[in-house]
């Protein structure tokens, strides 16, 4: 059974429960010679495998179920991958020792896990009401983690945790941040599916991401963490990549040249999410770190609590609020272009 963990905050609950069914379950039938038709129905039909699934096929349309069914038939027979290697069995099949040992390490501290999420959390959460929070540990695929935004779940690879706990429990919170920010979202009226509503201005849709990204990203920083010197090695040297002053200016720039190019229509959604968030050698979560400079600066000139307010507001209210407090205290180094500015502060 799941274990319970409520906030700081007796009146308003929050609780997380964790599921490691569907990481379990990917590891020990990658372990067989040969799989029947049925036994890949009842893989399938857990929550956390078919999710994983569908996160493929939300990313790379093109592969779905049938594309699945081929792939772990494949490498179940062979050990190695097939046609449809997004699905990144072979690195499931590599970590697997390490996935079973943080199965084990996450269950044998699970309400000290939970209770360190949560006091993580608590001083940024949103105006969400009660909010009871499904994590489900999945093994493969394309993501480190994923939400679907229409549910109070999200999803944790944990073969790309390296068979570290603490990179974990960052990625828990980072996401469990995105539970929040759509709950109180939706409660405030302000929800928008900005990764997917092709109605929505592609220039307000990367106001909106990037005020859901990188407010996560900031909450979720992991010089919060109580963790020792040798771990969170990955979460650390992307932090520290980031930090470089080289790349905060060449990411400010890129947010502007992607601006202009999609309100003058020289750009495409498609490239503008490229560019600005994803994961890439070239572009690394470049508005994802955007958004936390801008979430530092403010929490340093307004406080902790002005950061989940912003999620009872229209997301460009973000960055009006930064653009004041530049404009006020020098000491801040990292601006738009004023195209940019005028845009923002313009904007109905």
């Amino acid at each position: 059974m799941p274990l319970h963990a409520a906030s700081a905050s007796e009146s308003i609950p929050v609780t997380l429960q964790l599921d490691f069914a569907g990481a379990k379950a990917m590891i020990r039938v990658l372990e067989q010679d040969s799989l029947s038709e049925a036994a890949i129905d009842e893989l399938l039909h857990i929550h956390g495998v078919r999710a994983m699934v569908d996160n493929v096929t939300r990313f790379i349309p093109r592969l779905g179920i049938p594309e699945f069914r081929s792939e772990i038939h494949h490498f179940t027979q062979k050990k190695r991958a097939g046609d449809h290697e997004e699905f990144q069995l072979s690195h499931v099949w590599r970590e697997r020792t390490r996935v079973r040992d943080l199965v084990n390490a996450i269950q044998a501290d699970e309400s000290g896990i939970l209770r360190e999420t949560l006091s993580l959390l608590e001083p940024y959460r949103p105006n969400t009401g009660p909010l009871s929070i499904q994590v489900y540990f999945v093994a493969g695929g394309v993501s480190d983690g994923f939400v679907f935004n229409d549910d109070r779940s999200f999803y944790i690879n944990l073969v790309r945790a390296g068979g570290d706990c603490h990179e974990v429990i960052a990625n828990v919170v980072h996401e469990a941040y995105h539970v929040m920010q759509v709950a109180a979202q939706k409660q405030s009226g302000t929800y928008t599916d900005w990764g997917a509503d092709d109605v929505m201005p592609y220039a307000e849709r990367v106001l909106a991401g990037t005020l859901i990204e990188g407010t996560a990203t900031y909450v979720a920083d992991p010089a919060r963490l109580t963790a020792p010197a040798g771990s969170l090695r990955t979460a650390r040297k992307r932090y520290l990549r980031s930090a470089d002053p080289v790349r905060i200016a060449e990411n400010f720039a890129v947010f502007d040249a992607v601006m202009q190019g999609l309100r003058e229509g020289t750009m495409t959604w498609p490239e503008a999410s490229e560019k600005g968030f994803t994961r890439s050698p070239v572009n690394e979560d470049r508005f994802y770190f955007v958004g936390y400079e801008m979430a530092k600066a403010i929490e340093r000139h307004c406080g902790t609590t002005c950061i989940p307010r912003f999620f009872e507001q229209p997301p460009v209210e973000f960055f009006r609020q930064y653009i004041t407090l530049y404009r006020e205290h020098p000491e801040i180094q990292w601006h738009f272009a004023p195209e940019t500015e005028k845009y923002i502060m313009e904007l109905m």
